[in-house]
């Protein structure tokens, strides 16, 4: 961690003093929408978007043994007929590492307020306020075995609307606490095992709410460098969902995140991801749903200037109640959703690509009012050509 730290450092372009800052430009999904709310086809909102700003990371070093950093992002987000949706959204966190000869220490603050779409069951964009402090402790108890102890505090506020009949406030607004310890095994430079312990509880705002609850989990898997021909992390585990209400049925289960790159060929790349897991719910008697989503995808270079790129992601939405749907029978619901995602980026500068991009997305569930579609084409800037 250290090691990462320092080359975040050493990255930033810029010297003010004893400061270091690096500068980055979000210009993201600038195109047509032809269902921005994701409705049925009967009730589909076309529009043209885009959304842009600006991110800072600012880093203060001190004598090489504590290091200041701040992140900062205001974003704006434009729909050219629909006003109602435009938004400014920001996201700003800070941090203090402190480098010790075996440990690495850290503790963060952080808070955004912003809109969008923050699961796959909303299909609006309400606004959220997020709060965290965050806290770790990185012990290297030999060249290859260090042990990592670390806890999160997060509070969620969404905007107090309605959506489906339900108070999004109501529903969601929590506090959610974390605690991790996790051994690392250092197999290679670039690779290394971990397996971590979790403990997490989420207490509910709404004294109405029977959605208070704990979950303890079991992972393992792998960590890759950024650097080498396979990167990112394979992160698999079990976990128990008690929801704290006797009446409310629990989980238990596999659960699990992770994405894989491998860089195959020179000009070709190959990736893949797996994430399942629980959701909370604002769906009626469901306190959360189980969301499984699966994907590939590939990058091919044409003369290092030209990338071409293809994803497709597969997803499913198990919800565990049944609820009531007004004169519709009783059932529990189910969705199913795919995405095809397609792009040509140029090159505009080392580690920078300005792509055209199109997007189809289609959800078909049980419940029929939930079918939808969804087509974008537009512009998009990557920092990771």
């Amino acid at each position: 961690m250290g090691v990462d730290l320092e080359n975040q450092v050493k990255r930033a372009a810029w010297r003010v003093g004893p400061f270091r800052i690096k500068s980055t430009l979000f210009f993201n999904e600038a195109g047509f929408d032809s269902n921005i709310y994701r409705g049925t086809a009967s009730e589909s909102v076309k529009d043209y978007t885009f959304t842009a700003g600006p991110g800072l990371n600012i880093y203060l070093p001190l004598k090489k043994k504590v290091v200041f950093s701040i992140y900062e992002s205001p974003q704006y987000v434009h729909y050219f007929q629909t006003e109602r949706e435009r938004s400014w959204n920001n996201y700003l966190s800070g941090k203090v590492h402190f480098i010790l000869n075996k440990f690495f220490i850290t503790a963060g603050w952080g808070h955004s307020s912003a809109r969008q779409r923050w699961n796959t069951e909303i299909d609006i964009r309400p606004r959220r306020k997020e709060e965290s402090l965050s806290g770790s402790l990185l012990w290297q108890f030999s060249k290859r075995i260090s042990y990592f102890l670390s806890f999160r505090k997060l509070q969620y506020d969404y905007e107090s609307i309605s959506y489906e009949d339900f108070n999004l406030a109501e529903r969601l607004n929590r506090k959610e606490n974390y605690l991790n310890l996790t051994t690392y095994y250092q197999i290679s430079y670039r690779t290394r095992f971990f397996a971590d312990l979790e403990y997490s509880r989420y207490n509910f705002e709404s004294l109405s709410s029977s959605k208070d609850s704990r979950s303890h989990a079991a992972y393992g898997g792998f960590d890759f460098s950024p650097t080498g021909r396979v990167r990112g992390r394979i992160h698999i585990g079990y976990k128990t969902f008690d929801v704290l209400d006797p009446r409310a049925q629990d989980y238990k289960g596999i659960v699990g995140d992770t994405q894989i790159s491998i860089k195959a060929f020179r000009l070709l790349s190959l990736r893949t991801s797996y994430r399942r897991n629980i959701q909370f719910s604002l769906w009626y008697d469901n306190n959360y749903y189980l969301e499984k989503v699966l994907g590939a995808g590939a990058s091919f270079y044409l003369f290092r200037k030209i990338r071409l790129d293809y994803d497709t992601f597969a997803g499913r939405n198990h919800y565990p109640n049944i609820g009531e749907f007004g004169t519709l029978a009783r059932q529990e619901r189910e969705d199913l959703y795919r995405i095809h995602s397609a792009g040509i980026y140029f090159k505009v500068r080392k580690g920078a690509g300005l792509g055209v991009v199109f997007s189809h997305w289609v959800r078909d569930s049980n419940l029929d009012s939930k079918d939808a579609k969804r087509n974008f084409i537009g512009l998009n800037l990557t920092y990771d050509f």
